[in-house]
């Protein structure tokens, strides 16, 4: 007698993606499953080599463009759920798995008065996310806050824990975006925040939004609020009754270059607008600097 293997029953077939994405467009997956464990998702990758198909990890859907033709094999919709938390001190270790939503996440840990978030705030996406491109905003990364991670090994289908240090955090990068690209999935993330800790205030935006809202001593509250203000202003928060603020997010890092460089770019931006203020820049390892990216197009007229 012939029985399924429970990820078997859990299959469905000619699912359309568009709804998993947040541009909401996209044609059907051959087979689509929701991995709601590390071993559902194991026994997925099994499925999918068994069979020969192409294998599509999807997480929050917030950078992706799925063609109108869909995906010709197993899209694998990460859903790993569950929130865990532990306080000693002022030290709050708080686990999540890499399913949950990101911003939900942001807010529960500002509602509690946690510290290491904060500015994160509006980010679209999901737990699992975060340690790939070391996500990053309004002068705060999640390298700050992240402990550990744990992700399947894609090459052996076993379980790994890896450690910052092991992650190889970089200027939004990671081990998980170069050399082992496509090998590991997120399965969970352990981040490390301060209960009672003072908000990350240290991008010139924020800081100028901040005083002009006359906030002089903000809390993690008025913090998140001030960057999801922020967001908004420039369509960098999306909201499903508009669909005008459906996005992919920015493809583009701020650059980061010499001091030479940096003063040679510095000068040019005061010979075209004299009267503005002086071109933000902000310290990089290695005496370096990086300049924002979103200044220096405005400035260029686009």
């Amino acid at each position: 007698m012939n029985t399924k293997h429970p990820f078997e029953e859990s299959l469905r077939e000619q699912v359309p993606l568009a709804p998993f994405t947040t541009l909401g467009i996209g044609g059907p997956a051959r087979f689509f499953a929701e991995a709601t464990s590390a071993q559902s998702l194991a026994d997925g990758v099994r499925f999918a080599r068994k069979r020969a198909l192409p294998l599509f990890i999807l997480g929050g859907g917030s950078n992706v463009v799925v063609a109108d033709g869909g995906w010709p094999g197993l899209v694998l919709r990460v859903a790993i759920r569950g929130i865990q938390t532990s306080v000693k001190g002022d030290e709050v270790i708080l686990t999540a798995g890499a399913g949950e939503e990101w911003d939900p996440l942001v807010a529960r840990a500002v509602a509690n008065d946690w510290a290491g978030f904060e500015c994160l705030s509006g980010i679209p996406g999901r737990v699992g996310a975060t340690p790939i491109q070391n996500v990053g905003a309004y002068g705060q990364e999640t390298s700050e806050s992240l402990l550990r991670v744990e992700a399947l090994d894609l090459e052996t289908c076993e379980m790994v824990e890896m450690s910052a240090a092991l992650c190889e955090f970089g200027y939004r990068t990671s081990r998980f975006k170069t050399r082992d690209r496509d090998r590991f999935v997120i399965t969970g993330v352990t981040y490390l925040l301060r209960s009672g800790g003072n908000p990350a205030i240290r991008y010139a935006e924020l800081e100028r939004y901040l005083a002009a809202n006359s906030m002089a001593a903000p809390g993690l509250k008025e913090v998140r609020e001030a960057v999801l203000a922020i967001r908004r202003r420039k369509a960098m928060v999306i909201d499903p009754a508009d669909t005008d603020s459906r996005s992919v997010g920015s493809f583009f890092v701020n650059p980061v270059v010499n001091r030479e460089a940096m003063a040679e770019i510095a000068e040019r931006a005061r010979r075209l607008a004299p009267s503005e203020l002086a071109m933000p820049t902000f310290p990089a390892p290695e005496n370096r600097v990086k300049l924002p990216a979103a200044w220096l197009i405005e400035r260029a007229g686009f």
